[in-house]
């Protein structure tokens, strides 16, 4: 798929080799892209993984998703 430029995930795939499948088809070829991707408690398995996936691109990580890394319980906002 060429020159794709969001990608959003309304739901975080089964795994995270799924994830990076999903979020590479943006920005390909150096090409600019952006992907949003709904994480919600019931993903909270996958949190700290996928802060090592974000930390290493050099993204941001948000205060939600790294409490959920140290095993915090979701706020209630």
């Amino acid at each position: 798929v060429k020159d794709v430029k969001f990608v959003i995930n309304y739901d975080f795939p089964g795994s995270l080799e799924d994830y990076v499948h999903r979020i590479g088809r943006t920005g390909r070829a150096g090409a600019k892209g952006t992907a949003y991707t709904f994480f919600t408690a019931a993903n909270a398995r996958f949190a700290k993984e996928l802060i090592a996936i974000l930390e290493e691109a050099g993204q941001k990580v948000s205060p939600e998703l790294a409490a959920m890394g140290r095993g915090a319980p979701p706020s209630a906002s």
